[in-house]
């Protein structure tokens, strides 16, 4: 696997481990719409890069890629 095309920004990198741990939500959440619309940007962006079609698949890829812990 050679993903990704682009580097992970360290914004991607941190929304996709909290995916990992299970705690999205703290992303999506806040007082602000904008806060949840950021994060999901965040999030697609990373699975373009990653050539990921969700965010599990983005999630696996970046684990297996040790891009994330």
């Amino acid at each position: 696997m050679t993903f990704p095309l682009e580097p992970l920004t360290s914004p991607e990198r941190i929304c996709l481990q909290l995916a990992a741990r299970g705690r999205a939500h703290d992303i999506k959440t806040g007082q602000h719409n904008e806060c949840q619309t950021n994060a999901n940007t965040l999030i697609a962006s990373a699975c373009r890069k990653l050539m990921a079609d969700t965010t599990i698949e983005a999630v696996a890829r970046a684990l297996k890629l040790g891009l994330i812990q």
